[in-house]
Formats: structure tokens, C-alpha cells, sequence
């Protein structure tokens, strides 16, 4: 009797343990191992029970790739700020040469006494008005033209009838367009030819007639402009040069620069005669 007994629990007890086994184990399924994605995704895992996917590695690259842009961007953003600053030290820390009759300008409107490689000179300064501008004559003449109009009279023009009056004058560019609002380039050829004119740095409607006075200062300081002038590789006026101004003696007549009669002015030639024109810059 104990033999038997002794078998029947033994079997009893390995029959409940494999029970056990499969009942407390349940079967995995995709949603529940994190595959919840139904379309497939780049960089993400497959569920290998299905047609799922975990794509949580896919948001991570996103959030990393967004948070890297935006550590970029503000680097970027500070590196613009210190190169500013350091730009507006450099500017304070180098002193700018002022210009004065006799320099050369470049296309930056900056000026120096001497030529400067790497910049493009396109005037030398003829004239300064006392309030940190002036005017800068173009390097060369750019032709020969009439002044126009002869027989007319601009009424908003003032009529200069000496050299010494003449000389004081030097609103180049409103004397030019004055004289462009009386008539096309047809009917004023001089005017509008040194309107059209332009450089390195500067755009047609820049440059202008010079006014009387601007031969004046060149006149009265002829070295100094002159040495300008050769060191840019422009020309320089002579006693025998005529340019026009756009200051207007009367209805026939406008002054035009002659180095040769006082003031650097004569004021004979009829406004029908042709002359050199040398643009004006007022910077």
C-alpha cells in the first residue's frame, strides 16, 4: 500500500507543476511590446510577431536634429554679434583720414593722400564746405559738349556777371537740375552728359555740372590738386583747359573755367560753343 501511494502523489504533483507553466505565462503580442506603429518607419524596429513597428527612436532623432538646428542657429546668432562688435572696435580703433582739397576719393567715399591699393579712386577733392563734405572732380574730362540753350534764359538760375561773383558759387547740383528741369539733353547736352556719368560706387544721377566756384578752389589751389590728380592717374587742368559750369552768365552766355584770366573763370563763350565736361561728385 505505501508503494502505490507513494507513486500517485508523484505523478499528482509533476501533473499540476506543468499546469502551472502554461496557464501563468501569456502569449506577447505587438501592442503590447511597444509596436504600435502600423506603417513602417525609418531607423525603427520591427515587431516579429506582425506588421508593426516602434518608431519611438525615429521621434528621438527628430527632437535631437530640432535641438541641434536650434543650438546652430543661436551660435550663428552670437558669432554675428561678436563679429559687429568687433567690426565697430575696429572702427573706433582705426582713424579715418578727413578729407581735404587735394585727396584722393575712392568708390567707398573714403579718401586718402596717397594712392591706396585695393581701392578704386574715381575723384580727387577740389573743395570742402566747411561741414565735413565736399566736392571731388572726375579723373578725366568725359568729352566735349555744349552747354545749350543759347538764347535762354533760366529764370531760376542766377546770373553771375564777374568772375568774383561767379566764384561763390557752388551748388553744382542745383544749378544741374535747375537746368535739367528747363530742357532735355537735346536742348542742354553739357548738363545732362555729366548726369549720366558714373563709376565704381556711384550711379548715373550722382554727378553734375560743377559750378564757377568749383573751378575758383581749383584754381587757387592748383598744386595740391594737381599732385592729386597725377598720383589717381587723372588729368589735370591746364591754363588752357575749358570746362563748363553750370552757372549761367546771362541768356547767351555760361562761365567755363581758363586758368589763365583771374578767378580761374571766363565768362565770354557763347552757350552754343562746345567744351570739355568734368563731372562733379558732392560727397
Amino acid at each position: 500500500m505505501k508503494r502505490i501511494f507513494y507513486y500517485t502523489t508523484t505523478a499528482i504533483i509533476i501533473s499540476c507543476g506543468i499546469t502551472q507553466a502554461q496557464t501563468c505565462v501569456p502569449t506577447p503580442t505587438c501592442s503590447t511590446l511597444g509596436y504600435t506603429s502600423s506603417t513602417a518607419c525609418d531607423s525603427g524596429i520591427k515587431c516579429p510577431f506582425g506588421e508593426a513597428w516602434n518608431c519611438s527612436t525615429n521621434d528621438i532623432k527628430t527632437e535631437i536634429t530640432e535641438k541641434i538646428t536650434e543650438l546652430t542657429n543661436k551660435i550663428t546668432e552670437q558669432t554675428n554679434k561678436i563679429t559687429e562688435i568687433e567690426q565697430k572696435v575696429e572702427d573706433l580703433e582705426t582713424p579715418k583720414e578727413v578729407c581735404y582739397i587735394g585727396s584722393i576719393l575712392y568708390s567707398d567715399k573714403s579718401c586718402s593722400s596717397n594712392l591706396m591699393l585695393g581701392k578704386t579712386p574715381i575723384g580727387i577733392v577740389v573743395y570742402i564746405d566747411g561741414t565735413g563734405g565736399g566736392q571731388a572732380l572726375a579723373l578725366k574730362s568725359i568729352g566735349d559738349y555744349e552747354w545749350g540753350g543759347y538764347g535762354t534764359d533760366i529764370s531760376t538760375l542766377p546770373n553771375y556777371s564777374s568772375a568774383s561773383s561767379a566764384s561763390q558759387d557752388f551748388a553744382s547740383c542745383g544749378n544741374s537740375k535747375k537746368i535739367m528741369a528747363a530742357g532735355n539733353k537735346s536742348k542742354y547736352p553739357a548738363v545732362w552728359a555729366a548726369n549720366e556719368y558714373k563709376t565704381e560706387g556711384t550711379s548715373a544721377g550722382d554727378w553734375c555740372l560743377p559750378a564757377a566756384g568749383i573751378f575758383t578752389s581749383y584754381y587757387n589751389n592748383q598744386m595740391a590738386i594737381n599732385l592729386g590728380f597725377e598720383k589717381a592717374g587723372g588729368t589735370k587742368f591746364t591754363n588752357s583747359t575749358n570746362a563748363w559750369s553750370s552757372s549761367e552768365y546771362y541768356s547767351n552766355r555760361a562761365w567755363y573755367s581758363l586758368f589763365g584770366f583771374s578767378y580761374g573763370l571766363h565768362g565770354n563763350d557763347n552757350k552754343d560753343e562746345t567744351n570739355e565736361v568734368r563731372p562733379v561728385l558732392a560727397f
